[in-house]
């Protein structure tokens, strides 16, 4: 039999039917994504993860030993030879500091002014020269030169323990403060920047590594008060391209060339010291591993779930296939073909189709991973993975359209009658939902996040991910059977006129129709919503948290209650924190605040107090001299009496408690007061002594604030971000894990559409004979169309406004209980998803349209004189 013509042209078969070679190459696509996804996602969060840590970290800070210059050959020999084969590190390079001399030009022109010698590999390649040429005497930095009154050819004097040293000066280049953006000069940070009050370091006198070791008469009094120079080796890292392998593969290089050192130590002329290259990339290898793993045991049950949904999709392509060759396969089967026949001829003709899905699968998942994904870093052995996951879950696809095929074309071709089923399935499966709904909610008790105690990354508990599906199924299943139970009313509604009567006798002949509709609607809507909701929740969550811990977007200590510059001074105000104090013997901390200014300059949300902040701060600051401060609890609990701190004593009166207020640490109680009326009852000089100003400021960079202080002359000691105070590793497996189901929702959207596209065109083949009847009875081509669209789109609007509702219960049950850090104030904040509603309600009034429209074009391609004559 497998040698007849429709055997033999199996593998190309397909493509003469081009609606069927959609359908399958559409379903392995998607089923191809689903398994692709995952191990992109986990290495894109990986690398997301490593990028998060590293950020802001110089590429030229891993490794690094105090040498003396007789070793310097040798070691930059190991360590370059170590180090060679790696894509991710660089040469590597040498540091040497002298010591600050005071130097000036030798003929006597302008100022003697501190200078500090440095030596670096290549330093030519990173200064812009503004005078003179390349060469070997000393570089001077431009301020200096401008001071000293020197330039090119001129002789730099300096004078180290009574001794005269002369150094020619080859060119002046551009000072290069503040130049941490620059890689090359980001690791001596520490003697290039200016400092809070905007004052330039010593200069920098550059000249070249062997002078610097070798001109015994200019440079051994440099280094001989140390009886060595300063000196590090700087191994760069390109952290901005390393992916986690790359991370590992870093880290052994590293080690390797730690390794050479030790063993050719005893080989290096006059080596001493201690000779350990110092790298902590293990160490945030190890942990973004140890994130990875968290999201792996999280996300893959999922995976496996929707897996099971998109193979049934693609079993689902097969049953159209046996639909839509029920001629062919009748014949055949005359002619001696079984079910297992026929399933090898499924196979085969599905076989080119699969392949093109698959492939365009995979493209697709690397393209979507590579453009929304945490990061765009993907690990090329993570793409191998997806490849043969691919390719895996394809085989199985295959399998299951040979299975599917089988069991229809048997079920078709067997026309021995056959008795319907009565099981009563819907109501157990809806009580059983329900019970492993309840059962689940209880299991993850009191938090849903876990925290590894040595790593601190938070892992989301798996059942987080299946307790709404059965919330989702057992909302499902009682919607329908309330629409089910509602069909002699939906008998009635149907009889005023063509279309709604054949919509509604549609719908009550077909009970297992209404509960596949809704929930193909509801379960893809929930989901999305769902972790939508969740995302959201938690993203906000841990921005609350860190804008309250520091009470706003930057916080600046500064000296004294300053005026901000006017650049800034809209969005910012000044504090006064007073740190343990203690108010009836119980440890609290103190904020006094400016009622003009708070609103603007603090992160205030509405959630933190019954009360708006503007009647806060007017209560605060009250109109009564002398009597006891007015004063708000956050945070904790506190009774009136005494107030004392280390500025003073003073009565306040506890006007309501607050659950959160901006500055609020964990376990220990904010009293907020009035700035103002503070400084009346302690005394400006105490308030100035013992307590610390910080200016808080909204919508403005970190850079935006220093740039603008500076250029203002007011000092600071420094800034610091709100993004940057709490661990924001322990987060992303939280906010990861829902933006991976969210990813998985779109799919299971994706699966949904397929699935009823697919039925709903498989089913009007069935009813094509009726409709023919009918048209001949006077029912209208429009007519029909709209009753198409009202079966579906009653029933598709049904399942999503189900999902809409079943995701908040389950989403509302959870949304507290996903906080990696309950301690820290204020708590789990609700982000509702209006937006998302009306955009898949919308979508699926849309799939209803498009079900609609071909459901019509099915009917009217059908061949009506064919189907009169012999009957369906």
């Amino acid at each position: 039999m497998l040698r007849t013509s429709p055997f033999k042209r199996a593998p190309g078969l397909l493509f003469t039917r081009k609606t069927v070679l959609f359908a399958v190459i559409g379903a392995s696509t998607i089923l191809a994504m689903v398994a692709a996804l995952t191990p992109l996602f986990l290495s894109s969060a990986s690398s997301a993860a490593l990028q998060r840590e590293l950020e802001g970290r110089c590429p030229a800070s891993f490794g690094g030993q105090t040498i003396n210059f007789a070793s310097l050959d040798v070691a930059r020999t190991v360590l370059s030879d170590s180090v060679a084969e790696n894509e991710f590190i660089g040469e590597p390079r040498l540091l040497l500091q002298g010591t600050i001399v005071v130097a000036g030009n030798d003929s006597g022109e302008g100022l003697r002014i501190p200078v500090r010698f440095v030596a670096r590999d290549d330093f030519r390649e990173h200064v812009s020269l503004i005078s003179g040429e390349h060469g070997e005497g000393a570089y001077v930095d431009h301020i200096a030169a401008e001071q000293m009154q020197i330039g090119p050819g001129d002789a730099l004097e300096f004078d180290l323990q009574g001794e005269l040293h002369y150094i020619p000066v080859s060119a002046v280049y551009e000072g290069v403060y503040n130049s941490a953006d620059d890689d090359y000069w980001c690791s001596i940070t520490d003697i290039t920047s200016t400092n809070a009050f905007g004052d330039l370091p010593p200069p920098l006198i550059l000249v070249d590594v062997e002078r610097f070791r070798t001109d015994d008469e200019v440079f051994s009094a440099v280094y001989a008060q140390y009886a060595r120079s300063l000196g590090d080796w700087e191994i760069p890292v390109d952290v901005a391209q390393l992916t986690v392998d790359g991370a590992r593969a870093a880290s052994e290089t590293l080690a390797a060339a730690d390794e050479a050192i030790h063993l050719n130590a005893d080989d290096i002329p006059g080596f001493f010291g201690n000779p350990n290259l110092f790298s902590d990339l293990p160490l945030v290898t190890d942990r973004v591993v140890a994130l990875s793993e968290a999201l792996r045991s999280s996300i893959l049950p999922l995976a496996g779930v929707v897996l099971v949904a998109a193979i049934g999709l693609v079993g689902g392509a097969g049953s159209y296939w046996v639909d839509r060759r029920r001629g062919e396969l009748e014949y055949l089967s005359a002619l001696g073909a079984g079910p297992g026949a026929l399933a090898v001829k499924a196979s085969l003709e599905f076989l080119p189709g699969m392949l093109i899905g698959g492939v365009l699968g995979w493209g697709l998942a690397n393209l979507l991973i590579g453009t929304l994904g945490p990061a765009t870093a993907i690990e090329a052995s993570a793409r191998v993975d997806a490849a043969w996951a691919t390719a895996l879950v394809s085989l199985i696809g295959l399998l299951a359209v040979g299975a599917v095929a089988a069991m229809r074309a048997r079920s078709l071709l067997d026309h021995s009658p056959r008795r319907a089923s009565r099981f009563p399935w819907r109501i157990p499966l809806l009580i059983l939902s329900i019970a492993l709904a309840v059962l689940v909610r209880s299991r993850i008790g009191d938090s849903a996040v876990a925290v590894e105690e040595n790593q601190l990354v938070g892992s989301v508990d798996p059942l987080v991910l299946f307790f709404p599906l059965f919330v989702f199924l057992a909302a499902v299943l009682l919607v329908a059977e309330l629409v089910i139970r509602a069909f002699p009313l939906i008998k009635r509604l149907g009889s005023g006129n063509h279309s709604t009567y054949l919509a509604t006798r549609r719908i009550v002949s077909a009970p297992t129709l209404v509960v596949a509709l809704i929930a193909g609607a509801a379960l893809p809507v929930a989901t999305l919503i769902y972790a939508g909701a969740l995302t959201r929740s938690a993203t906000s969550t841990i921005e609350a948290k860190g804008r309250s811990f520091i009470g706003a977007d930057v916080s600046t200590p500064v000296f004294g209650l300053i005026t901000p510059p006017s650049v800034i001074a809209g969005d910012s105000t000044v504090v006064i924190k007073l740190e343990r104090a203690s108010l009836n013997g119980e440890t609290v901390d103190v904020l006094a605040v400016d009622q003009e200014t708070f609103a603007r300059g603090a992160f205030w949300d509405q959630t933190f107090a019954s009360q708006s902040l503007d009647s806060i701060l007017a209560t605060a600051a009250g109109d009564s001299i002398g009597a006891p401060l007015p004063a708000f609890v956050a945070n904790g609990s506190a009774q009136d009496g005494v107030l004392q701190t280390a500025a003073g004593d003073v009565q306040v009166f506890i006007q309501a408690e607050l659950e959160s207020f901006p500055g609020a640490r964990r376990n220990r109680p904010l009293i907020v007061v009035d700035q103002q009326r503070m400084v009346e009852a302690i005394g400006e000089d105490n308030a100035v002594s013992s307590g610390r100003y910080l200016m808080w400021t909204m919508e403005h960079s970190e850079e935006t604030i220093e740039t603008s202080m500076v250029e203002a002359d007011i000092g600071f000691a420094y800034t610091v971000a709100a993004t940057t105070t709490l661990d924001q590793l322990k987060f992303a497996a939280v906010v990861w894990t829902f933006d991976f189901l969210e990813l998985y929702a779109a799919l299971g959207g994706l699966i949904a559409v397929g699935a009823v596209l697919l039925y709903v065109d498989a089913r009007q083949r069935q009813r094509n004979l009726s409709y023919a009847l009918a048209r001949r009875m006077g029912l209208e081509r429009r007519e029909h169309l709209w009753a198409s669209f009202l079966e579906l789109g009653s029933l598709t609007a049904i399942g999503a406004l189900t999902g809409v509702v079943a995701a908040r219960i389950a989403a509302r049950s959870l949304f507290r209980i996903l906080d990696a850090v309950p301690e820290t104030p204020p708590g789990p904040r609700w982000i509702g998803t209006i937006d998302l509603t009306l955009v898949a309600i919308a979508l699926a009034l849309v799939v209803a349209v498009i079900a609609a429209v071909i459901a019509q074009n099915t009917a009217d391609n059908a061949d009506t004189s064919e189907l009169l004559r012999h009957g369906d």
